[in-house]
């Protein structure tokens, strides 16, 4: 029998690549409590992009990976651009998607969009996601894109060794726990006040800081 090497770029090329035969099953997610459904049901994905210079001359929010926190997906220094700054076509989002970084997804990035930023453009490594409401609420998506378990399981279905990331085929297949939306509710609102806690306390330590750097300075005086 004859064999023949192949490198992985070459079979992505091809479209033989397939990830999920290079996953475990026990690598899947499971539930007792509640039903796994796969995303690309409970979920559209939105592909629209538009070149910015299309964007008009007022400028619009633009959204990279390096605008989104870790974990918690807090937005980092989003600002309204012009055309002048970001030139490369662009993925268009509206309020209520989940921008899901695809670049490095253990990273974890994954940003709820809400007021300001209720539209604009957004770099092409995030996979847009729009959540059917009525099976998913964004915010309990978010949470649990960025979750040990799925973070665990996209990690395995990345490819590429020195930018690894996950395609958006990929992250539709897998399968998450869907409860009903009442006990999502209630996850939502205990959320939305750990993340206003959260807040309150970085701003806290923020200008403790600030205050040991004005006691420092005064011995420069």
């Amino acid at each position: 029998m004859k064999a023949k090497a192949v490198s992985i770029s070459e079979l992505i090329e091809l479209g033989k690549w397939r990830a999920d035969l290079h996953v475990h099953e026990d690598a899947e997610i499971k539930s007792e409590n509640f039903e796994l459904v796969r995303l690309s049901e409970i979920v559209i994905e939105s592909k629209t992009a538009r070149n910015p210079s299309e964007s008009g001359q007022d400028g619009f929010y633009y959204i990279g990976l390096e605008h989104v926190e870790s974990i918690t997906g807090d937005s980092q220094g989003i600002s309204i651009v012009t055309s002048e700054h970001i030139r490369s076509r662009s993925k268009v989002f509206t309020q209520g998607d989940i921008l899901y970084g695809r670049l490095r997804p253990y990273l974890r990035k994954a940003l709820y969009v809400e007021p300001p930023y209720t539209n604009g453009l957004c770099s092409t490594e995030f996979i847009v996601l729009k959540a059917k409401t009525q099976f998913i609420l964004p915010l309990f998506l978010r949470e649990i894109l960025v979750s040990d378990a799925v973070t665990e399981l996209v990690s395995r279905l990345q490819a590429g060794a020195a930018l690894p990331r996950v395609s958006s085929k990929d992250l539709l297949n897998i399968c998450i726990p869907v409860p009903p939306l009442k006990y999502q509710e209630e996850c939502v609102a205990k959320i939305e006040r750990f993340r206003k806690q959260r807040r309150e306390l970085l701003l806290k330590a923020n200008a403790l800081t600030e205050e040991g750097q004005k006691l420092v300075s005064e011995v420069f005086d």
